[in-house]
């Protein structure tokens, strides 16, 4: 069932509208992002080559942009200096879509030297998660950490709410930053809710809630399984803003629920990711390699794949 992968995954001329408000300065993005695969090569070096290749398939395939070093990016596994180059290297072929690098780390100063190193590129908007090995942090830090990020930079800034790795964005938080934004992957559609009805622009982190997420007023998704399947949750994206919500659902049910062929019940987010990311070259045509040590890469038995390749054949043959 769908519900599985919902359960691992819950701990973001182009499709990407840029619009102003009537000053000007008010940029904000609507559409379907996806939090990019990073590539390793078999000694866990980045592979920037297959990284890159990867990044122009999904553009390819009419994403509204690219959300790299996320937690299908590896971002918490990556340096500063993997960091820094690939960015340079995606900001070279996003063109017309939106780039939203994520930021993970413990380190102000660390987010201040990326920030002033993507001064210059092409950069929609960053997304910046809450330090997580120093807790708890009262409120009013938090506020104080995401104004002296926000004060860094002349780009938005996405705040990356997931509680199952770092401290919850309260929504009185949220109010209270310099941001553009959340994008919300506590995998509670209650939560989404929360945040709109206080004025809190938002992007959808949870794949299975995204055609949910839409009809409410979220302004599109970050969504993993885009790595495998970019027209159908682009399509999930634009039948939900069309108001055709059973649509919408029924899509996204039917993506989802292609990986019940190779996840386990018992999984993490982690050990989820590395099932798929083992599954990639069923589906991704870059071998994007394994997940980077100490993460765990999960291989599938032989029907296991079987099973999955049949379940992609079916969802393909549906007209998207």
């Amino acid at each position: 069932m769908a519900n599985k992968l919902y359960e691992y995954l819950s701990p973001e001329a182009s499709n990407v509208q840029i619009m102003e408000s009537k000053d000007g300065k008010d940029l904000f993005m609507q559409g379907l992002f996806i939090p990019q695969f990073t590539a390793f090569d078999k000694n866990n070096n980045v592979d920037y080559g297959a990284t890159v290749e990867h990044a122009k398939w999904l553009l390819s395939n009419g994403v509204s942009g690219l959300v790299p070093f996320g937690t299908f990016g590896e971002g918490a596994s990556i340096s500063l200096r993997e960091r820094m180059k690939i960015t340079e290297q995606l900001a070279d072929i996003s063109h017309n879509s939106a780039l939203i690098p994520t930021i993970i780390t413990n380190s102000l100063g660390d987010i201040w030297e990326y920030l002033d190193f993507v001064s210059d590129l092409s950069v929609e908007a960053i997304m910046v998660i809450p330090p997580s090995y120093f807790k708890p942090i009262d409120n009013k830090s938090l506020i104080d950490f995401y104004k002296a990020v926000a004060d860094r930079t002349r780009h938005k800034i996405v705040a990356y709410n997931i509680p199952a790795c770092s401290i919850k964005i309260d929504v009185d938080v949220a109010k209270n930053i310099p941001i553009w934004g959340v994008k919300d992957s506590s995998g509670d559609i209650n939560s989404a809710k929360d945040y709109l009805e206080s004025g809190v622009k938002i992007l959808l982190g949870s794949d299975i809630l995204l055609a949910k997420g839409i009809a409410l007023g979220a302004s599109g998704g970050i969504c993993g399984l885009g790595n495998f399947f970019p027209k159908h949750l682009t399509k999930v994206y634009k039948l939900a803003k069309e108001g055709k919500n059973a649509e919408a659902e029924a899509l996204i049910q039917a993506t989802v629920g292609v990986f019940d062929a190779i996840l386990k019940p018992g999984f993490d987010f982690v050990k989820a990711i590395g099932c798929l990311k083992n599954a990639a070259p069923q589906i991704i045509p870059t071998k994007l390699g394994d997940m980077r040590l100490p993460c765990p890469t999960l291989r599938s038995t032989d029907a296991e794949l079987k099973n999955l390749a049949s379940a992609v054949k079916e969802l393909e043959s549906q007209a998207i």
